[in-house]
């Protein structure tokens, strides 16, 4: 009889863990990993890869894992999940981006990563050559001398904005790009100066023509009425009173801003545009 009992409760008890396998998805390991449960996340996604989901959800659940891995810098762990998505789900959306990324991304972390090794003979070499080479710099040094920083950097906000549109990452991309063209001022005596700080009559139409397609992609960001002032504020160091004057229109014209602080620092500021 006892014997029978424990039987049913191993049986049942079984049932109950493939139960809560079968229930992991994939939206619930998204959302636990937006709100920052990355542990969670990883726990929910592992349930998906080895629970009784689809293909689909399998080869997506790699994906996200691999991302976070490559958040966390665990680059070897990364590596080796995005590989294994490769080999087992080669049809999935997500190959062609992988293949192409994953050496990009070795690239730009060999020299701060550390990968594991798992032979220990192989270990004790590098401990050994350590041991004579501690002070020596990891990191790779870039020397950009001569280069364009602002288009440099341009570059590679444009690719985030065309090759994943409409998404927090276009969305952060705008805004950092916008930043950029703003410029910025290196300090001491020899320092340089970037983007608009630079050149308002070579980085203003980019600015503009940025912010236009920002604010098409993204009509609800919350940062529009910001970069607003500060087209405006740019407009207004330069002595350019009537431009100044049509962007603080529009940030108090803004639909569904009804009393917001850059709405009420515009009013402040078309009391005094001129000076």
């Amino acid at each position: 009889m006892w014997n029978a009992m424990k039987f049913l409760v191993i049986f049942f008890g079984v049932g109950v863990l493939c139960g809560l396998c079968e229930g992991a998805s994939i939206e619930k390991a998204k959302t636990l990993n937006t709100h920052g449960l990355r542990d969670e996340a990883k726990k929910e996604l592992i349930d998906v890869i080895f629970g009784n989901s689809g293909a689909g959800d399998k080869a997506e659940a790699y994906f996200i894992l691999g991302n976070i891995a490559f958040i966390e810098k665990n680059i070897s762990a990364a590596m080796e999940t995005w590989t294994t998505l490769i080999e087992k789900y080669p049809n999935s959306n997500h190959v062609h981006f992988i293949k192409d990324k994953m050496q990009q991304l070795s690239e730009h972390v060999a020299g701060t990563i550390d990968e594991s090794n798992d032979n220990l003979t192989a270990r004790y070499y590098f401990k050994n050559a350590e041991f004579w080479s501690e002070d020596r710099s990891k990191i790779f040094r870039i020397d950009s001398s001569w280069i364009p920083n602002v288009e440099s950097a341009i570059k590679w906000y444009d690719k985030i904005i065309e090759e994943f549109p409409k998404t927090v990452s276009a969305e952060r991309a705008y805004k950092e790009k916008l930043f950029t063209i703003m410029g910025w001022e290196e300090t001491g005596r020899y320092g340089r100066a970037y983007g608009i700080k630079s050149s308002f009559s070579k980085y203003m139409p980019l600015l503009l023509n940025t912010f236009q397609s920002f604010e098409q992609d993204f009509p609800e960001s919350g940062a529009l009425q910001g970069f607003r002032f500060q087209i405006a504020q740019v407009y207004w160091k330069q002595k350019k009173w009537m431009e100044t004057r049509e962007w603080l229109e529009r940030i108090i014209n803004a639909p569904g801003d009804t009393d917001s602080f850059y709405k009420d620092l515009a009013q402040r500021r078309l009391t005094k545009v001129e000076y």
